[in-house]
C-alpha cells in the first residue's frame, strides 16, 4: 500500500517509534541514495564522557555492517552524533536502522548509567540532492568539532572517522 505523503496528516508519518518526519514523496529512504543523519541527545551531554562516546560510535559501525549500508563517515559531538551513510544495495530502510541502533544504543547507556533515554525520539536526515557530494557532506560533518572549538583540527577529534577520501 502507497502512502500518499501530500494527504496523510503529520502526525502520521512515524519514522521512528512515535516521532514524525516528512519525507520526499520519490525517496523511500531504503534506495541507494546518501544521507546525513543527525541523532541528538536526549538531554545533557553524553558524549563528553568516553564510554558513552565509543559505544555510539561501535555502534554506528556495527549497525551499517549488519544491515548492509554504506558507512562514509560519523562524528560524535558532546550532545549529537553526525552520520553519513546509505543503504546502498541493501534495501533496509533508513527507519529499521535508526530503531536498531537507537535501541541497543539506549539499552547499553541505561545499564552503564542508570538513565533511561539516550536519544531524542526523532532524527534529522537530509538526502544529499543533486550538487552535494558525499566528500562535501562528509567534510561538514568532520569540522564540527573544529567550528566549536574543541580542536584546532578535525583529525584530532577522537570521535570521528571517515571510510572515505577527503
Amino acid at each position: 500500500m502507497t502512502i500518499d505523503r501530500r494527504k496523510t496528516p503529520l502526525r502520521d508519518l512515524a519514522t521512528y517509534a512515535d516521532s514524525r518526519a516528512v519525507r520526499l514523496d520519490e525517496c523511500d529512504y531504503s534506495a541507494d541514495v546518501d544521507i546525513h543523519v543527525t541523532l541528538c541527545a536526549d538531554r545533557g551531554r553524553p558524549f563528553e564522557h568516553a564510554d558513552i562516546a565509543r559505544l555510539a560510535c561501535e555502534n554506528v559501525e556495527y549497525y551499517c555492517e549488519k544491515l548492509g549500508y554504506r558507512l562514509y563517515g560519523y562524528c560524535a559531538m558532546p550532545d549529537h552524533l553526525h552520520v553519513l551513510l546509505s543503504p546502498a544495495a541493501s534495501g533496509v530502510p533508513l527507519s529499521r536502522w535508526l530503531r536498531e541502533f537507537k535501541s541497543f544504543t539506549t539499552n547499553k547507556h541505561q545499564k552503564m548509567t542508570g538513565n533511561a533515554r539516550l536519544w531524542q525520539r526523532s532524527a534529522n536526515d537530509h538526502v544529499c540532492r543533486q550538487g552535494e557530494t558525499a566528500e562535501t557532506v562528509l567534510r561538514y560533518i568532520v569540522e564540527n568539532p573544529v567550528r566549536a572549538g574543541l580542536v584546532e583540527q578535525w583529525q584530532d577529534w577522537p570521535w570521528t572517522k571517515v571510510f572515505i577520501k577527503l
